[in-house]
């Protein structure tokens, strides 16, 4: 099996949190579930929910191959009759999932409530919106205050370009980039990388291995492990007076990505 084989078979095989549409829609269910027993709870003070993050993307990782990844879900405050400080919706969160889930892991994660279910971690983040030429989003801030996001924003910009570019490529990358990132202790904020990867730009006629060594020198070739492995990577990919060697490509891809088997 070629390298390439062997990165695509890991990045969809293994670095899926739902392998097939069954399992998708388990945790559908789940969040489905988690929803009518907030909106049973706290009644009309709740307006709406919104599924963002990477679980909507299908670029989430199980958490052993991210031991940070979650499945976001947005919920919005009904504020017609005044706003609440963002510490005080939290508590009506913690409150109703603690009950409702005694035996998970439920707690407080600035911005966030956490809550552990069948091994898959939500966050759930209380926000607000306003509708003033477009529909704004409100989350928490540091100083218990709120600020502005857009959930979901990169969701088409990825879908687009990955079909574009075919073969998966460009969700594979992330997947693998995201596995990196988790192993070498988080030095990119996940969104924030995935963001980037989207915005890089791309050639056509690249497998996920060649996406996947261009993406790593973009976003991480001057930290030296990663410097150090790409240049072995090319090192044994052959000159003229060098052969090709793969397994020694593995071998440094695997410093990389260490699961990779």
């Amino acid at each position: 099996m070629s390298i390439n084989s062997k990165l695509v078979t890991f990045a969809q095989n293994e670095l899926v949190l739902s392998h097939n549409e069954t399992e998708r829609e388990r945790i559908k269910a789940s969040i489905g579930q988690l929803e009518k027993i907030l909106k049973d709870k706290l009644g009309n003070n709740i307006k709406e929910f919104v599924r963002f993050g990477s679980f909507t993307r299908n670029t989430i990782l199980p958490r052993q191959y991210d031991p940070q990844s979650d499945v976001d879900l947005m919920v919005i405050f009904n504020t017609s009759a005044g706003k609440k400080t963002p510490g005080t919706y939290r508590k009506w969160i913690l409150d109703v999932v603690s009950a409702a889930y005694p035996n998970s892991v439920s707690k407080k994660d600035f911005p966030a409530v956490k809550l552990l279910l069948n091994h898959i971690m939500f966050d759930i983040v209380p926000a607000y919106t306003e509708e003033f030429w477009g529909k704004s989003y409100y989350i928490p801030d540091s100083d218990d205050s709120w600020r502005s996001t857009t959930p979901n924003d990169i969701n088409d910009s990825l879908a687009s370009k990955n079909t574009q570019y075919g073969n998966n490529v460009i969700r594979n990358t992330i997947r693998l980039c995201k596995h990196w990132n988790a192993g070498a202790g988080y030095p990119l904020e996940s969104y924030l990388m995935e963001k980037d990867i989207i915005n890089l730009i791309y050639w056509g006629n690249e497998d996920t291995y060649e996406r996947f060594l261009k993406t790593m020198n973009s976003i991480a070739g001057n930290r030296a492990g990663v410097r150090q492995a790409l240049d072995y990577i090319q090192k044994y990919k052959g000159s003229w007076s060098e052969p090709v060697n793969e397994a020694k490509q593995f071998e440094w891809l695997q410093k990389l990505l260490p699961s990779l088997k």
